[in-house]
């Protein structure tokens, strides 16, 4: 192999990784400013939570970034909130449980929020509605078949 052949060569496959490089660059999501709690958040295609629930099926045993605003938290540990978009509405947990690392602001009622974590149906016992709504601090209504996110991180974002 020449010289010359094996400076094309280099300079071929320098080019190559550039353009992924810069191509990265250009098409990486970026997080939106807010107050983040919980691990580390990946960006990704943030889906609103009234998208999600049109097709749920679509988004089990998947993490996901969705968008929704807050409209109830547990105002005793932290442990849960209750998040609307719309007519379509979630319960919102901690990965970890009630009591581990982290815990929702209790001041983000009426914020909008980033969730990252999963996405799945979720059947809550008369016993739960009755134990959320004395923690709530607003009369909020709570349905026994609705769906969860299990979260691993929250961003509550600036307005």
């Amino acid at each position: 192999m020449t010289a010359n052949a094996s400076t094309n060569i280099v300079r071929h496959v320098l080019c190559v990784a550039l353009a992924c490089i810069a191509g990265a660059c250009a098409t990486a999501p970026k997080l939106p400013a807010g107050q983040r709690v919980g691990d580390a958040m990946r960006a990704r295609e943030v889906h609103a939570l009234a998208e999600v629930s049109t097709h749920p099926r679509d988004f089990y045993e998947h993490t996901v970034l969705i968008e929704a605003r807050v409209e109830a938290v547990c105002q005793k540990r932290g442990c849960w909130m209750k998040v609307v978009d719309g007519a379509s509405s979630a319960m919102v947990r901690w990965e970890s449980g009630c009591g581990g690392a982290y815990a929702f602001p209790k001041d983000s009622t009426g914020k909008r929020v980033l969730l990252q974590g999963a996405y799945y149906p979720r059947k809550l016992s008369q016993a739960e509605i009755d134990h959320m709504a004395g923690e709530s601090s607003k009369d909020v209504e709570f349905v026994a078949d609705t769906h969860e996110l299990n979260v691993s991180s929250v961003l509550v974002l600036d307005a």
